[in-house]
């Protein structure tokens, strides 16, 4: 699988790595304006921190809140994500282009809604649990907002869309006793299902992996360089399973 980790390098899909520069080609507007998020995230056998959303029209960025740390950014015109980490001079990145994996149909992926119409509102809109299952195994819950900074949703989805086609076009690599039906339902064939329905407030999986929405604010001005991939870091590309050839 591929996930943030602490921003400094993703989870899984030990793939090889090939060389190609990435620079984001597309010129900045003179002023940026988005929506910062904050939550409260925790890994299996982790302590939990707390990760930083930008999100804007045309960029998702996530760090731990350091405008000059390691981040990762999600160009979405391009479906590229950029992991940066200064600290090893180094990026990495992950195309997304091409179309979504597709459940094949021995696999039987369920999503299941509840109402709990006691919970309380968030600007007037009701939250939703969402059951993941896979094989009628419980997978991942999330509990989310519906028509809540939608545009926030749509570039969290982006993000697990452009992770599942890397995913798939990796999957060679995968252990075949890791590739269980919730790991397939998590990281290839329904990675975005709570972000398709609202904005997350929590997420969880098992007892050990947890996301958790501290607070939010829309409209902000935002500096521009947090949304630039320094062109002067070792840069690197997952390759389509086998094996690659190192850096440019």
């Amino acid at each position: 699988m591929i996930r943030l980790r602490r921003h400094a390098g993703f989870i899984g899909l030990r793939s090889a790595l090939g060389g190609l520069a990435m620079l984001l080609s597309r010129p900045l507007a003179a002023e940026s304006t988005g929506t910062v998020l904050w939550y409260l995230e925790q890994e299996a056998g982790g302590e939990p921190y707390q990760v930083r959303y930008i999100v804007t029209d045309e960029f998702l960025r996530s760090d731990e809140g350091d405008d000059e740390g390691s981040f990762v950014l999600l160009d979405r015109a391009q479906r590229r994500i950029y992991n940066v980490v200064p600290a090893t001079q180094s990026v990495l990145s992950i195309d997304g282009v091409g179309p979504a994996p597709e459940a094949p149909d021995t696999l039987s992926i369920e999503v299941e809604r509840s109402l709990d119409r006691q919970a309380p509102r968030l600007e007037g809109k009701q939250p939703l649990t969402l059951v993941l299952r896979a094989d009628r195994t419980v997978c991942q819950s999330a509990v989310v907002v519906p028509r809540l900074l939608d545009d926030v949703s749509a570039a969290l989805g982006e993000f697990a869309q452009v992770l599942a086609v890397q995913q798939a076009r990796t999957l060679a690599n995968t252990p075949q006793e890791f590739r269980t039906p919730c790991f397939l339902a998590r990281y290839l064939y329904a990675g975005d299902f709570h972000f398709a329905v609202g904005l997350p407030l929590l997420e969880w999986s098992g007892e050990t992996e947890r996301r958790e929405l501290l607070r939010y604010e829309p409209g902000v001005s935002l500096d521009e360089s947090l949304f630039v991939v320094p062109d002067d870091l070792q840069s690197y590309q997952l390759r389509s399973g086998g094996a690659g050839e190192g850096a440019e």
